[in-house]
């Protein structure tokens, strides 16, 4: 009985786990897009999933109060990109993902 039981509650597991592997990947919006393709215009380093995860996390900076400067010195010490392309993912993240931040 214990084995019967193990398999069903490993069967429920793994369908969770499907369920939840068949949801991905998020498609992206097209200003997602647009800001992917402005920041690497711009020079900013990675795949598609790396440029707008930088971008999401400079909105993020940015509307927790960090600054424009804030936001741009914690994407170089986050991904080690070079000043130059961090700030025009930033400016480009302000403009695009989140308009309403401060910066």
């Amino acid at each position: 009985m214990r084995v019967a039981s193990a398999v069903l509650v490993a069967g429920a597991a793994f369908g969770v786990c499907a369920g939840t592997a068949s949801a991905w990947p998020i498609p992206i919006t097209p200003e997602q897009q647009r800001f992917i393709n402005q920041a690497r215009t711009a020079g900013f380093p990675g795949d598609d999933d790396a440029v707008l995860q930088a971008g999401l996390r400079a909105c993020q900076l940015l509307m927790t109060g960090s600054g424009t400067q804030g936001a741009v010195d914690g994407i170089v010490g986050e991904t080690g990109a070079d000043p130059g392309p961090a700030a025009a993912l930033v400016r480009r993240a302000h403009g695009i993902l989140c308009t309403s931040a401060r910066g």
